[in-house]
């Protein structure tokens, strides 16, 4: 059965994540191009941002004739329908993806995630760099950098190659290999691939694929009965990952038994507020207590 993946880049105009102006898509079938996209778009918020003028070069007067994002994803929707989406920073991307179809009342479709900045720290794991600039440098591929298409075909010729590298023929199998789940997204709801920065954390555990917490994102807060330092450990003995902060990548926050109801239900903690924050936004994110966390544990999927 062919592997149909979606190679993408966006540019956003300013700080309003919903300001997305240009984007790129390069579709694969079996790692090779079958068709191409791009697109300005006029963003909702035109206000001049010049940090992001020196990435992307886009004004916002060149954007007022062009479609709006509804317009446009109208054009594009059957790109990320049912299928396997792929960015440098998958992250931060679909942030942007998430905010623009909020704020046009549009519904999530079902895609999968994966990210070539996370797949490059775990087949190159030795680098200095891992931006897209340096990491087609040294495959050896030239573009135009931080102009949405080039972006996007720079991430599918790396991607490519990092499947032949892993000397696997499909994206499936080279996430199988390093044990790596995908993101997904769907109405309301959403679970992110896990960020570059967690991903060595893989080469370097056991991997118990049949425990209830396998490759769980896990923050703690509050005041626990026992150190926080051997909490964390409990979890990479069921091959979880530990978390100091709550972001887009954590499946549970947990909560020390001490004073629990104050710190889930009051308006102090931090993390708390960030979390919940994230579930109203889809993302499946839960917040035990420190025993229902002790009891995951010991279980199994």
């Amino acid at each position: 059965m062919s592997e149909r993946l979606i190679v993408f880049d966006i540019e956003v105009l300013n700080q309003d994540p919903a300001s997305i102006c240009a984007i790129g898509i390069v579709e694969l079938i079996d790692l090779k191009i079958v068709s191409k996209y791009y697109s300005l778009i006029k963003p909702k918020n035109l206000s001049f941002d010049p940090y992001r003028y020196k990435v992307h070069k886009i004004k916002p007067h060149s954007l007022y004739q062009m479609k709006n994002f509804s317009e446009v994803w109208k054009e594009i929707s059957h790109y990320f329908e049912e299928s396997i989406v792929v960015s440098h920073d998958i992250q931060g991307d679909m942030m942007n993806l998430r905010a623009a179809l909020k704020q046009y009342h549009i519904p999530y479709p079902h895609l999968y995630m994966s990210c070539t900045n996370v797949l490059a720290h775990l087949l190159y794991p030795h680098l200095q760099k891992y931006n897209v600039t340096d990491l087609a440098k040294m495959i050896g591929f030239d573009f135009q950098a931080h102009h949405a298409l080039e972006d996007a075909k720079a991430s599918a010729y790396l991607l490519m190659e990092m499947v032949k590298c892993g000397k696997v023929e499909t994206l499936k199998e080279l996430h199988e290999h390093y044990h790596l789940e995908f993101g997904e997204m769907k109405k309301n709801y959403y679970r992110n691939i896990i960020s570059a920065e967690m991903a060595p954390q893989l080469l370097e555990m056991v991997h118990r694929s049949d425990a209830a917490l396998y490759h769980q994102s896990i923050c703690f807060t509050g005041k626990l009965s026992m150190p926080k330092e051997l909490l964390e450990e409990k979890a990479k003995q069921v091959s979880a990952l530990p978390t100091h902060q709550v972001s887009t990548q954590t499946n549970y926050l947990v909560i020390g038994e001490k004073g629990y109801h104050q710190v889930r239900f009051g308006k102090e903690n931090k993390k708390v507020k960030k979390a919940l924050k994230l579930m109203k936004q889809g993302q499946d994110l839960k917040i035990i207590n420190e025993k229902e966390y002790i009891k995951l544990l010991d279980m199994k999927k």
